[in-house]
């Protein structure tokens, strides 16, 4: 099957024009397409940008130019059986989270390098994150969805069965991609936090701790666990300055000397609390088990760290390959993919 070509971001965007006007108007094979002059006026861009998304489409066998006739459809679905399908994209607001933007960013990305059309929504309720979300929190979803606009969806974030059932009677796939401490849902990529906590334990003892704690983002987070290793509870970065601010005011010999936090938000407020708090000499800082992003590339301010990595783009690709192969009936609906975090090592 033939591969999407790279374009400049404007001759992608004329590209995607024409395969949605391919598909919004019932063209099939054999239908002529309006004259350049024409397509430059209706998509609004200019004669190079034309030319070069018709030559990328002629390449992927949608379209073929014959010498002083026109422009014709060579095959709707040249460039693969996902050519021109819609693709919701639902993720909760992106405010403070580059993590939470990265990956919309890259699902964004590979759905368009497989020419399908991309409709992102962005949540407008403060859901906890381990709470499940509605259609309704998005707003255009709803809509979206009743309408048949989109194909198949992808969600950052868990959605409640009664909605899960809503997409499946409209025939819409939905693949959830996120933690194993959320409300996983039948088709999902499901990151392997459980697994992380483990493997940080190991390491920490490894490294002589004898105290370890977790930091978990709410009560239902820590019930969702398996891990018995006693808890302290804290959202985002002020969160993780008030632990900070709690390990502080106890005695010496109660605080612990290794942490596990999977959210890197929490634990640069930490180590921020920590250090800012015990200037000019800094006498208490644990040994701190977390997760750096291959893409952010974070720097934490402790030599005690002990790091996994992740790579976004690589689960928002099993996340993307996993919708498109249920659109093409290439498995059951109930499939699940774990993503495993690996140990940085220098």
């Amino acid at each position: 099957m033939r591969t999407s070509v790279e374009l400049p971001r404007r001759a992608e965007s004329a590209r995607n024009a024409l395969i949605t006007y391919i598909h919004d108007n019932g063209l099939v094979t054999g239908d002529r397409l309006p004259a350049y002059a024409r397509l430059r006026s209706e998509f609004g861009f200019g004669s190079q940008t034309i030319a070069a998304a018709v030559d990328s489409l002629c390449k992927l066998g949608v379209l073929e130019v014959r010498d002083k006739v026109g422009l014709f459809v060579a095959d709707p679905n040249g460039g693969g059986q996902m050519t021109g399908r819609t693709i919701a994209v639902v993720v909760r607001p992106l405010a403070g989270s580059a993590y939470a933007a990265t990956l919309a960013s890259f699902i964004q990305k590979l759905l368009a390098e497989q020419s399908c059309r991309c409709l992102t929504f962005y949540q407008n309720t403060d859901t906890p994150a381990a709470e499940t979300s509605g259609l309704a929190d998005f707003p255009g979803l709803e809509q979206a969805v009743s309408e048949h606009r989109c194909d198949g969806l992808i969600s950052l974030c868990p959605l409640a069965e009664s909605e899960q059932r809503r997409l499946k009677k409209y025939g819409i796939p939905c693949c959830f991609i996120g933690d194993d401490d959320q409300e996983t849902m039948p088709l999902s990529v499901v990151i392997d936090v459980k697994r992380f906590i483990d493997d940080a334990e190991a390491a920490l003892h490894d490294a002589g701790c004898k105290k370890i704690v977790q930091l978990c983002t709410s009560e239902k987070q820590l019930t969702s666990r398996s891990s018995k290793l006693p808890a302290l509870i804290g959202d985002s970065y002020h969160g993780g300055e008030m632990i900070a601010e709690k390990l502080l005011s106890l005695s010496a010999d109660k605080r612990p000397d290794g942490i596990i936090s999977d959210d890197d938000t929490v634990v640069s407020g930490l180590l921020a609390g920590m250090i800012s708090r015990q200037l000019p000499n800094i006498t208490y800082l644990p040994h701190i088990a977390t997760i750096v992003h291959a893409e952010l590339g974070e720097k934490y301010p402790s030599g005690r760290m002990i790091l996994f990595q992740q790579n976004i783009e690589k689960y928002a690709a099993m996340a993307v390959e996993l919708l498109l192969d249920s659109l093409r009936g290439g498995h059951p609906e109930n499939k699940q993919l774990f993503y495993r975090f690996t140990p940085v090592t220098y």
